[in-house]
């Protein structure tokens, strides 16, 4: 009889090789941190230069890895592609250099639990650094993937990885796969999408419209703080019949902010909130605007009830909710709502251990420690 050969071991989920890569251009003041988030998690780190002038080069050298360098052609996926085409790692980590892990020991088994998929989402909170670090929002991105020659990047700008023979296979990470991202700050927010605008404007002109574009125009135009294109644009995303992985939470919360900029009437605002809340019921980002909405029009029960739902929804958050969420810097204003709705019924105590828990999320108000005491005084006197 004839001996069968063994079959070709898989290689164990703990031998697999990941590739760290970066595309980058003038990072010196970011580049550090985000490597030093990964670096005993991976490898090889590989880099793409487009032109820095700074110390970017010196610093990815100083940790060891294969820095290429390359003209920047006003398109982020070809850049992307090189340094996947460089990457001799099973799986790929592609992150910006103002990008950090939150649990750095935690990457690669984390990885090593998700592989049998083409790729994984990882949960992403936006932070602004000039005001302290606070929570801006949360998204998803497909950050992590397999290095296999049919998934690469594909559009100038918002670009995501593709699977250029189908559809992509993914899967959601939990909340050991963090990352934190500090690039939307403020000071910088505004140079940024008039470029992302002009980067869109000629994808178009080359490839033809997707559905993308209209979702990433709404991100453009909020920025650039025109709301009429902002509501424009929201409404045909949300009324046509493609679905994004992630983001219809993000669409609605700008429609409902733009139509506050120009100053729709209260009711129409509510009707959005509330279509938003029955889509996205597990959000506790629409209760809260609801409730605003209804403090506006001094409908001040019901605000309370939905302002209380918020909270309630927030605490029952899990890590399977893959939307965009905006609550983190929202929640401070619920418990100071809480606690003036609160004070006006004259319940004082409950109103100052409302305005405890929004200066616990924002500590340096002034304003509700000016409150704070308010309340106090009030409760002594009864």
């Amino acid at each position: 009889m004839r001996k069968l050969k063994p079959s070709k071991k898989l290689k164990p989920h703990s031998a697999i090789k990941i590739s760290a890569c970066y595309i980058v251009k003038n990072e010196a003041n970011n580049l550090s941190r985000s490597i030093d988030s990964l670096k005993t998690q991976v490898d090889e780190i590989i880099v793409v230069d487009t032109g820095s002038t700074d110390d970017t080069i010196a610093i990815a050298k100083s940790y060891g890895a294969k820095v290429i360098e390359t003209e920047w052609q006003g398109d982020f996926s070809t850049p992307r592609n090189l340094a996947i085409d460089n990457a001799s790692g099973d799986w790929i980590i592609f992150l910006d250099a103002d990008e950090f892990f939150a649990n750095p020991n935690k990457v690669r088994s984390s990885i090593n639990k998700l592989i049998n998929n083409d790729a994984i989402l990882i949960p992403r909170i936006n932070i602004d650094e000039s005001k302290g670090g606070i929570e801006i929002s949360r998204d998803w991105n497909p950050r992590i993937f397999k290095n296999v020659d049919y998934l690469r990047y594909r559009g100038l700008i918002h670009e995501n990885i593709t699977n250029l023979k189908g559809s992509l296979q993914y899967t959601f990470a939990g909340s050991e796969l963090t990352i934190y991202h500090t690039g939307y700050a403020a000071p910088m927010i505004k140079s940024k999408h008039q470029r992302n605008l002009m980067l869109i404007e000629k994808e178009i002109k080359l490839y033809g419209r997707e559905p993308k574009h209209d979702i990433a125009l709404v991100d453009c135009y909020v920025g650039l703080e025109d709301y009429e294109k902002v509501i424009y644009y929201a409404q045909k995303v949300l009324n046509s019949e493609s679905r994004t992985l992630t983001g219809r939470g993000r669409i609605y919360r700008n429609l409902i902010n733009a139509m506050y900029e120009l100053k729709y009437p209260d009711e129409e605002r509510l009707t959005v909130a509330e279509e938003a809340i029955k889509t996205l019921p597990q959000l506790p980002d629409f209760y809260a605007l609801r409730a605003i909405i209804l403090c506006d029009l001094n409908r001040l029960d019901e605000a309370y009830v939905s302002f209380k739902s918020s909270l309630e929804v927030w605490r029952n958050m899990t890590d399977n909710l893959h939307e965009d969420s905006y609550f983190g810097r929202m929640a401070n204003v619920v418990y100071a709502q809480l606690a003036e709705l609160e004070a006006l019924n004259g319940n004082y105590k409950e109103a100052q251990q409302n305005i405890k828990e929004a200066i616990k999320l924002a500590p340096n108000n002034e304003l509700y420690i000016k409150r704070s005491a308010d309340f106090k005084l009030m409760t002594d006197k009864k």
